[in-house]
């Protein structure tokens, strides 16, 4: 091989590597170009996400304070409401499904006082035989079984009819008990002693009139 053939093959080679310099440079700029436009696509995405992310963050602020306001409220609405009922003269109490004292007020507990197992959580048994066993209500000459029965069955019957009793301190309580949605029970100790000795008073006048009458009617018979 002469010089000028040397010379025309080396020419050739680079000529050669000219070409596939030129080509992967032609690739490289097309991978770069694909980069470019994929980097300014993520980025765009990125940027959209984070939009969503702050808008979701902001939703999420939001829900929170207003869940934190509700919560507020309701625990103010629930001391108002306890208040309220510890404010009665008349006794109130919720008992669950399953006859266990929810919550009762100051004066559902008064007829109570001293005996620790009447309190929430306490069933409604417990709570007639330990007022039995206490002599907290006046049986007035009925046997303790059969009082214990009697309540018992009112309790546990679908529509408890309202029932009178007598405490040992000569006080009347009308018991009035009712079925909430859920199987709760709203019970209401009203006290009525006041009413009760009205209603007295009233029946011996009235017994004292009758018997002026039958006296005035036995002289004129005369």
């Amino acid at each position: 091989m002469n010089a000028h053939d040397i010379l025309t093959e080396e020419r050739r080679a680079r000529m050669a590597a000219e070409r596939m310099l030129a080509q992967k440079q032609a690739e490289l700029n097309a991978a770069n170009r694909m980069l470019s436009r994929h980097a300014i696509s993520l980025s765009e995405d990125l940027v959209e996400t984070r939009e969503v992310v702050e808008v979701v963050r902001g939703e999420n602020i939001k829900v929170r304070a207003d869940l934190d306001r509700a919560h507020v409220e309701t625990d103010i609405a629930q001391r108002r409401l306890w208040n309220s009922l510890q404010s009665l003269n008349d006794g109130f109490a919720i008992f669950d499904a399953d006859a266990r004292m929810v919550v009762a007020n100051t004066a559902y507990l008064a007829p109570f006082d001293g005996l620790e197992c009447i309190r929430p959580g306490a069933h409604y048994e417990e709570i007639i035989e330990a007022a039995i066993a206490e002599g907290v209500f006046d049986l007035q000459g009925q046997p303790p079984q059969d009082w214990r029965a009697d309540m018992l069955a009112r309790w546990f019957s679908d529509r408890p009819e309202p029932r009178v009793v007598r405490l040992w301190n000569g006080s009347w309580i009308r018991l009035v008990d009712s079925r909430a949605p859920g199987g709760d029970t709203v019970s209401l100790g009203q006290n009525i002693t006041q009413a009760m000795r009205r209603q007295a008073v009233l029946e011996k006048a009235r017994a004292r009139a009758e018997e002026a009458n039958r006296a005035k009617s036995a002289f004129l018979a005369n």
